[in-house]
């Protein structure tokens, strides 16, 4: 088999959309949707409980895209060059959880500024005295950790 005629052939009948959609209106899947057909993404990919969702590899390649994601996002920050590697750990695990538009130096200006002047004490009390905090339960408690001892925590 030709794969790379049959890949071509399926995107010009399935389409591609990069987005998770109701396959029975072709509506993107909004939060609160109720969804008429299949959650499907990708080229006719079911991904709902009864379809094939994706598979391990798949959601590895993906997290390792968000990764270069976020590294582009904080290119910026140059205060990240002085964090060790947890710490540095602690900043992505936070900005992947809360977007860039959540998680910046203005709504987190006092964690910031601790983290700068290496208060890491401070840092933490800061992440663990915030609404996200209270949403996210023990990630918040295991980041503050990480973040007021520097070391790993991820077994």
């Amino acid at each position: 088999m030709n794969r790379a005629k049959l890949s071509r052939l399926l995107v010009l009948h399935e389409g591609m959309r990069l987005k998770v959609y109701d396959d029975a209106n072709g509506r993107e899947i909004l939060a609160g949707d109720t969804v008429i057909g299949h959650p499907t993404i990708g080229i006719g990919r079911n991904i709902a409980g009864d379809g094939l969702g994706i598979s391990e590899d798949e959601a590895k390649y993906l997290l390792m895209g968000d990764i270069a994601r976020l590294e582009k996002e904080i290119k910026g920050w140059d205060f990240m060059k002085d964090l060790n590697e947890p710490r540095q750990a602690v900043v992505y695990d936070m900005l992947f959880n809360m977007g860039i538009n959540r998680f910046n130096g203005e709504k987190w200006k006092n964690m910031f500024k601790a983290m700068y002047n290496k208060q890491w004490q401070l840092a933490a009390e800061e992440m663990l005295a915030s609404r996200w905090a209270k949403q996210v339960g023990q990630r918040s408690v295991r980041l503050s950790q990480m973040m007021r001892l520097g070391e790993w925590y991820v077994d």
